[in-house]
C-alpha cells in the first residue's frame, strides 16, 4: 500500500515531525534558558512551534524537487536524527566547525558514539521514518507546471505572513532570546545542518582566496618634529544619536564631554552597517558603504594596514569581542589582559580598562602613532553591565537582559546610562591625552551603528539596512584636538567648527584619517576627508 501524498502535505508532516521529535533537545534547552524569575516567557514558548514549523517549511519549499526529494529528505532525517541525539545528551550546537569536526572524526573517535542508546534512537528516529517514506509515499504533483509553482509560492509567502505575525506580536521577546542565546539556533533540526553544511562549503571555498595589498605606495609627508603625532581613535558600540546629548534635543547624557573645551560634535554622521561584523571592518576599508563587499575586505588590507606601511606606529586596543580582521597584521592586544581587579566581569570589561597602561604607552611611540580603542559602548542587551553604579544617573533601569520584563522607561534609562559612562570615558581619555607633555595629540570617536529601544516595535540592531530605522544608522560622532596638533596639522578650528553639521559618515573615516596623519597614497580620495577643506592642501 503506498501513499499519494503531495509535495506540500509532505513537508507539512516533515515539518511537523522535525519540530516535535527532531527538536526534542532544542525544546529541553529553550524550556531551561526561558526560565527567570521563577516564571517562564509563555509568549516565546507558545508561539516558538509554530514560528519554526512555518521557518522549516520555507526551507523546505526551497529544497523540494522531483526525484532529488529521494535524496534530500532521507539524508535531512537520518542526520537530524543523530543531530537530536548529540544535542539532547552533550548539548552539542551544530554549525560549521562542528561539520569540520565530524569530517575530520577517525574510525576510533566515531565508534565513540556506537552505543546501545544512540542505535536505537537513529533506528527509531531516523531509519523507520526513511524507510516507510521511501517504501510507501509517492508524491503526487499538480499536472500543470504553474499550479505546482504556485501552489509553492503561496506556501512561502505564507510562511514569510506567519513568521511576520509572531514577529510583530513577540518582537521583543524574540529579540532578547535570541540575543541572549546566541548558539540556540544552532541545535534547531534540519535548518542548523543545512547552514553549517553552506557556511563550511563556503568557507572552503573563501579560504583559497588571494590577499590582496592596498595602499602599497605609502608614504608620509609630514614636517619633522620632535614631537609626536598622536590620533586615538575611539570605536563605539551600538551607541545612537538619538540618545547622544551634545545633539540638539537630548537629555544630557553627555554631562562631561559637553564641558571640555574645543569638543567638536558631528550630528548628522551615519553608520556603514547595522551590525558590527559589517560596520567595523567597513569604517577601516576603502569601500564605501553602498559598494561595500564583506568578502572583499575580508581578504583585503585596510586602513591600519596603510598607516602602519606609512611608518606610523599602530596599536589596537580591543574590548568588544574581536576586531573583525582590521588589526591582524598590527600590534593589538585585550583588554582583559591588562584589566584590574573589579574592571571585568562574565560579561566582559568596562571600557575604561582600555586606558590601563595608555599614558606609558604613548610616551614610548618610537614615532607618530595611531592606536585605536574598541569598545563594548552600549552593547545589549545587557545594557546595565556597561557602566558602574555610580553612572547609574536615570532611574528606574532595567537591570536585566530579558527586555521584554522592563518597561519603556526602564529600558531607556538603562541605555542613556550607558552613554553617561561613555561620556566620561571619552573625556577622560582626552584629559589624559591633553596631559602628554611630549606629544601633539588629537582624538576621534565613532559609533559602529546605533540601536532600537521599541521604536516601531524593533529593538536593538541588525536590521537590513534598506529598511533599518535612523535609530540603528545615525551615530556620535566628535572630534577633539589640542592646540599643537591643531597647529602642527595646520588645521583651521573655526572652520571644523562650521562644517561640523554637513552630513558625513563612515565612508569619509578611512580618507580623514590617512589625511588627517599626513599619509599619501592613491587610496586616498581629498574630497571624502572630513578635514580637508579646513586645512591647506599639500
Amino acid at each position: 500500500m503506498r501513499l499519494n501524498l503531495t509535495r506540500n502535505q509532505i513537508i507539512v508532516l516533515f515539518c511537523l515531525y522535525a519540530v516535535m521529535v527532531l527538536n526534542l533537545g532544542f525544546w529541553q534547552k529553550t524550556w531551561d534558558v526561558t526560565l527567570i524569575n521563577n516564571k517562564r516567557d509563555w509568549l516565546l514558548v507558545l508561539t516558538m512551534p509554530l514560528f519554526l514549523i512555518a521557518f522549516i517549511n520555507f526551507v523546505m519549499q526551497l529544497l523540494f524537487w522531483p526525484k532529488i526529494h529521494r535524496l534530500i529528505l532521507p539524508f535531512l532525517i537520518l542526520a537530524g536524527s543523530g543531530a537530536s541525539y548529540a544535542t539532547m545528551t552533550q548539548q552539542i550546537y551544530f554549525n560549521s566547525d562542528m561539520i569540520q569536526n565530524l569530517l575530520q572524526s577517525n574510525p576510533a573517535e566515531a565508534s565513540a558514539w556506537l552505543s546501545v542508546k544512540f542505535i536505537l534512537w537513529i533506528v527509531l528516529t531516523g531509519v523507520l521514518p526513511v524507510f516507510v517514506y521511501l517504501r510507501y509515499v509517492k508524491v503526487k504533483y499538480s499536472p500543470k507546471w504553474y499550479s505546482e509553482m504556485g501552489s509553492r509560492l503561496l506556501s512561502m509567502v505564507g510562511s514569510l505572513v506567519v513568521i511576520g505575525a509572531i514577529a510583530a506580536a513577540g518582537y521583543q521577546n524574540y529579540a532578547s532570546f535570541f540575543r541572549n542565546n546566541h548558539a540556540i539556533p544552532h541545535q534547531i533540526a534540519p535548518t542548523n545542518l543545512i547552514a553549517a553544511m553552506i557556511t563550511t562549503a563556503y568557507g572552503a571555498y573563501d579560504a583559497n582566496r588571494p590577499f590582496v595589498q592596498i595602499g602599497t605606495d605609502a608614504k608620509r609627508n609630514a614636517t619633522p618634529s620632535e614631537r609626536k603625532r598622536l590620533l586615538v581613535f575611539v570605536v563605539g558600540e551600538t551607541t545612537r544619536a538619538q540618545s547622544w546629548g551634545l545633539n540638539s534635543g537630548v537629555r544630557n547624557t553627555t554631562p562631561e564631554l559637553a564641558k571640555t573645551e574645543d569638543v567638536i560634535n558631528y550630528p548628522n554622521f551615519s553608520s556603514c552597517g547595522t551590525a558590527t561584523a559589517i560596520s567595523l571592518p567597513c569604517m577601516f576599508s576603502n569601500m564605501a558603504r553602498k559598494s561595500y563587499k564583506p568578502a572583499a575586505a575580508k581578504h583585503s588590507e585596510g586602513l591600519m594596514d596603510i598607516l602602519q606601511r606609512g611608518g606610523l606606529y599602530t596599536s589596537w586596543r580591543e574590548n568588544d569581542g574581536g576586531c573583525k580582521g582590521t588589526c591582524d597584521r598590527i600590534k593589538h592586544i585585550q583588554i582583559d589582559s591588562i584589566a584590574q581587579a573589579g574592571q571585568c566581569s562574565d560579561d566582559g570589561c568596562y571600557d575604561m580598562t582600555a586606558l590601563n597602561g595608555l599614558a606609558e604607552e604613548i610616551r614610548n611611540m618610537p614615532t607618530d602613532g595611531i592606536i585605536v580603542l574598541h569598545t563594548m559602548g552600549s552593547h545589549g542587551p545587557a545594557y546595565y553591565q556597561r557602566y558602574t553604579d555610580e553612572f547609574k544617573k536615570f532611574t528606574p533601569t532595567c537591570d536585566t537582559n530579558q527586555l521584554q520584563d522592563c518597561s519603556t522607561e526602564q529600558l531607556n534609562n538603562t541605555y542613556d546610562n550607558t552613554v553617561v559612562y561613555i561620556d566620561h570615558m571619552l573625556a577622560s581619555t582626552i584629559k589624559l591625552l591633553q596631559e602628554q607633555p611630549n606629544s601633539d595629540t588629537a582624538l576621534i570617536y565613532a559609533s559602529d551603528h546605533g540601536e532600537s529601544l521599541g521604536e516601531n516595535g524593533m529593538y536593538l540592531h541588525g536590521a537590513p539596512y534598506a529598511v533599518a530605522p535612523k535609530e540603528q544608522t545615525q551615530v556620535p560622532m566628535i572630534f577633539w584636538a589640542s592646540k599643537g596638533f591643531y597647529q602642527t596639522q595646520k588645521l583651521n578650528q573655526d572652520c571644523l567648527v562650521n562644517s561640523a553639521a554637513t552630513e558625513y559618515s563612515h565612508d569619509n573615516l578611512f580618507h580623514s584619517i590617512l589625511g588627517l596623519m599626513d599619509v599619501q597614497t592613491k587610496e586616498y580620495q581629498r574630497d571624502l576627508d572630513i578635514f580637508s577643506s579646513c586645512r591647506p592642501a599639500h
